[in-house]
């Protein structure tokens, strides 16, 4: 069943990688739009953010999402690459489902699906979207990976 879909799925995969990396370069040249509901913040009435990410570190997560895209990209036979071998994308794309999925557990304080800090904007953003998302991103590298 999802032999034919697999080219479709790992596409979602692709696109949702590379607009997350734009909102990353977005914020690394300067923009602030959203910025606040990206890092999770303490509880209490100031909700001070926790870390503030600067524009290196930003750029530097966009451009590990659009690799992460280009190694689906491959995986799913989009773009040929003499780089990497095949067993090696594979285990590349596991380790990033992997990472995705972990994202989704969270660390149980401040990020996950398990985290104790829900009320923070940042926590309930996390929630309604960033962990579904992490997980449906591992769900489709999975499908991609062994079905």
């Amino acid at each position: 069943m999802f032999n034919s879909m697999k080219p479709i799925l790992a596409l979602i995969d692709i696109l949702i990688f590379a607009f997350i990396a734009s909102v990353h370069f977005y914020w690394a040249f300067g923009g602030r739009r959203l910025s606040t509901l990206a890092v999770p913040t303490s509880n209490g009435s100031q909700q001070k953010p926790l870390f503030t990410p600067g524009p290196l570190s930003t750029m530097a997560v966009g451009i590990g999402l659009l690799c992460f895209a280009w190694i689906l990209a491959v995986k799913a036979g989009f773009i040929n690459s003499s780089l990497l071998s095949d067993s090696v994308i594979t285990y590349i794309s596991i380790g990033i489902a992997i990472i995705f999925f972990l994202r989704a557990i969270g660390e149980f304080k401040y990020v996950g699906f398990f985290k104790k800090i829900k009320q923070t904007e940042f926590g309930q953003m996390d929630t309604r979207y960033y962990s579904p998302l992490c997980l449906l991103i591992s769900f489709i590298i999975l499908v991609i990976n062994y079905y």
